[in-house]
């Protein structure tokens, strides 16, 4: 069996560079980054939702007050790349979706017509502590 270091084992790259603190740098900003969100979300009772909306609503902000200052200034505008979500994707998505919602079904089904009192404990179980 051949003997691989852990440098190879995670992947070798950059990021096992950080990992292993051959890159001080990045490895410090990622101990960083871990500890601030850690924080945020452990003690300080924040959920990662909130967090997402926040951020999201603050760079819409930022963009806002970017282009109007910049229509103002005779500056450039903000470089925003046009968004466009492609049929096919949207597609997969909903063959998926289709796919957990049938088998949603199948479960109530079993619990309320065939009155199944196991998948029922385990659904509760599941929902409540999972």
């Amino acid at each position: 069996m051949a003997r691989i270091c852990v440098h190879e084992a995670l992947g070798g790259g950059p990021v096992a560079d950080m990992l292993l603190w051959k890159n001080s740098y990045g490895g410090g900003v990622v101990l960083i980054v871990s500890t601030i969100l850690w924080f945020l979300f452990e003690k300080g009772g924040y959920n990662i939702l909130a967090f997402v909306a926040n951020n999201l609503l603050l760079l819409v902000s930022i963009l806002f007050f970017w282009a109007k200052s910049a229509s103002l200034l005779n500056r450039p505008l903000p470089p925003i790349p046009e968004l466009d979500i492609s049929e096919e994707s949207v597609l997969i998505v909903a063959e998926e979706m289709q796919v957990w919602i049938n088998h949603a079904f199948s479960v109530v089904r079993d619990i309320a017509v065939d009155g199944n009192v196991k998948t029922l404990i385990v659904v509760r179980l599941s929902l409540a502590y999972g």
